[in-house]
């Protein structure tokens, strides 16, 4: 077995101006083409971890941490910030936040002209984003002038158009309706199945079921409560 994607020991997180630790003893990893979903009330200290895998965590807020997370087998804590994000693509719950460009190319070439790349690397890759989750009739449009659920999908592409090996989505489904929710989940196991590794952070949970994700994390109080598959959920939580 080769290393995996992510890594998470001992993972510990207090914020500067609290006094107690947000997250405490968070320990897991996950393998390549795996589902896993990171359930839990608010304040359960979810939020807190994804900073801590993205990266945002220490350098954007700011605190004590201890233990490590470990991309590829490598500790992450001298990466950064752009080496992370092309390992780690982030999502977030609202996908507006996360646009920049005025134009669905553009938004989606955004990444890969930071890191420098040839144009015609950039276009192949943005056009292979846009075709793998199937719109590239979307490809000239004004980002303004799309839907929420096409919104998704272009922010989705802009993190697959940097070919990271672990997805990270936070709360994808937040400002979604159902049938947007349940096409932006199929695109998850759609990615899942082609090998990516997927941290899935939601409250709707009943949805991801849809999904059969492979285990399910659930945080309470900034530790975890459980760790397994899905039939041992209901009876530990």
């Amino acid at each position: 077995m080769g290393t995996l994607p992510l890594s998470v020991e001992n993972l510990a997180f207090r914020y500067r101006d609290r006094s107690s630790a947000a997250i405490q003893d968070i320990s897991f990893s996950i393998s390549a083409g795996e589902i896993l979903l990171v359930a839990g009330a608010s304040g359960c200290g979810k939020t807190t971890l994804i900073r801590c895998i993205n990266g945002l965590i220490p350098r954007s807020y700011k605190g004590e941490r201890s233990g490590s997370v470990l991309i590829q087998g490598e500790d992450t804590r001298d990466w950064t910030l752009a080496r992370i994000s092309q390992q780690i693509g982030t999502v977030l719950q609202d996908p507006e936040r996360q646009i920049l460009g005025s134009k669905v190319l553009h938004e989606v070439a955004f990444g890969l002209e930071n890191l420098g790349l040839p144009r015609s690397e950039i276009l192949q890759r943005a056009d292979q984003a846009l075709s793998l989750l199937k719109i590239d009739h979307l490809r000239d449009r004004d980002t303004f002038s799309l839907s929420g659920g096409e919104k998704q999908k272009l922010a989705l592409a802009g993190v697959l158009a940097m070919r990271p090996s672990i997805l990270l989505l936070d709360e994808p489904l937040a400002s979604l309706d159902p049938a947007s929710a349940q096409e932006t989940l199929s695109m998850v196991r759609m990615l899942a199945d082609q090998g990516m590794a997927v941290l899935l952070v939601e409250h709707r949970v009943e949805d991801v079921l849809n999904i059969r994700p492979d285990r399910v994390l659930f945080m309470a109080d900034g530790r975890i409560r459980y760790l397994g598959d899905l039939a041992g959920l209901n009876a530990a939580v």
